[in-house]
């Protein structure tokens, strides 16, 4: 399943990869894009093995906060 995230803090290259780095540690995430500059994560993921609560909770945690 692919999901797009409005992600609110992200500022520069460094927080993409702070982002990816930490969804691309979760088990059943396939593939994660980020872009600072419009403010968006996509993420490719299996629902079976990871929710898409755990990540959003995964993004929070790295400082940045996902519009509802």
């Amino acid at each position: 399943m692919k999901k797009e995230l409005q992600v609110n803090g992200m500022n520069c290259g460094s927080c993409e990869l702070l982002v990816t780095e930490a969804l691309e540690d979760l088990e059943g995430v396939i593939n994660v894009e980020a872009s600072h500059l419009n403010g968006v994560v996509s993420v490719d993921y299996d629902p079976d093995m990871v929710s898409l609560s755990t990540i959003t909770k995964v993004i929070d945690a790295q400082g940045f906060r996902v519009k509802s």
